[in-house]
């Protein structure tokens, strides 16, 4: 971010900045991430030129996320961080870690999430996001990198006011992680794999055991398995994802948490309002339904991947979903998948 050479690990100073950002934060509503001019005092992305003002605006955002008490504001954070405004500006962006080197939201990059990157390296074998986690944990500070070039990332913990639960909020780090592999739990294997889909029964089985198993994932310490089990649910061929047969996942206020099938819908707001070619309101009824009654079958119509020219008409499939119950909230979030079936079987 800046060529002024910085000792690695500088130790937050700017007690002010963050006095300040905390103050706007506890007195104002957390504004759209990409909207709308900054507060007073506070620093965006494109105004980040040298380490101070990265500081300031890692700082300034640590304020507004802590500040985040409802799930649901919390969940729109993938999509907030990503977009071009207030917290993204071009070269300039946020990674929020797990503590345990995930990638929980990386601002640049959707792939990284699938990564840990604990042990990535600059151009001269420096761990970089180890020393960052090193200078967040006393306190807040810079670390030096290179990566063509000199560079400098800011690094602060932060308690989430939704979980309670601590993370790591990045600014400056700009490294490629392309070649970082992703991170797949070794989960169990589940009763009814997605292949072994056939009919009602293993659809039950099947979304059934995927729902105790993302549940134990969102309620491990930190989120610790949460990277790798969705992972697991996206690998195309393995015990969740075959062909037409994938998992999806939707927080009690509609945000779309994962999509198997879909990842360009998580952290977007679900339309509970669409309907399929007949008029059926899938969203609503197979979710929502879910929501109220715990469990929800639906037949509807919707795009099968493996015929062309449904698209505009879809094909008859039966959903199943189920509700369950995160933490810190009384919002019940949904699992569920579904089974194309033959016109006849409608």
């Amino acid at each position: 971010m800046t060529d002024r050479p910085i000792a690695r690990r500088t130790i937050l100073k700017a007690a002010g900045v963050a006095t300040l950002g905390i103050g706007l934060a506890a007195c104002q509503p957390i504004q759209p991430v990409s909207d709308g001019p900054a507060p007073m005092g506070e620093v965006t992305a494109a105004q980040v030129t040298d380490a101070e003002s990265l500081e300031a605006f890692v700082l300034g955002a640590k304020a507004r996320i802590e500040a985040i008490t409802d799930m649901n504001e919390g969940a729109k954070l993938r999509e907030g961080l990503k977009t071009e405004g207030y917290w993204k500006s071009g070269s300039t962006f946020l990674i929020i870690f797990l503590m345990n080197g995930d990638a929980f939201i990386h601002g640049n990059d959707r792939e990284a999430e699938s990564k840990n990157l604990f042990a990535v390296e600059d151009e001269r074998g420096t761990r970089v996001v180890e020393e960052l986690f090193a200078a967040a944990a006393e306190g807040g500070g810079i670390v030096e990198y290179y990566d063509e070039g000199l560079k400098t990332a800011y690094a602060v913990e932060y308690i989430s006011g939704i979980t309670g639960r601590r993370f790591v909020l990045v600014g400056g780090l700009s490294k490629d992680v392309s070649d970082v592999p992703i991170t797949i739990a070794d989960l169990p294997k589940p009763p009814v794999t997605a292949s072994e889909v056939v009919d009602r029964e293993t659809l039950i089985a099947f979304v059934e055991a995927a729902a105790e198993t993302y549940q134990q994932a969102v309620l491990s310490e930190g989120y610790s398995a949460l990277t790798g089990v969705r992972n697991a649910f996206r690998v195309e061929g393995g015990d969740w994802k075959a062909g037409s047969i994938y998992l999806y996942v939707v927080s009690g206020g509609g945000v779309t948490l994962f999509h198997g099938s879909e990842p360009y819908r998580e952290g977007q707001i679900t339309d509970m309002t669409r309907t399929d070619s007949k008029g059926v309101r899938f969203a609503e009824e197979l979710i929502g339904g879910a929501r109220r009654e715990g469990r929800k079958f639906l037949r509807y119509h919707y795009d099968n991947p493996a015929i062309q020219g449904d698209e505009e008409t879809g094909s008859p499939k039966l959903g199943y979903a189920v509700s369950f119950d995160p933490p810190n909230t009384d919002q019940k979030g949904v699992i569920g998948s579904g089974i194309y079936i033959d016109t006849e079987d409608e």
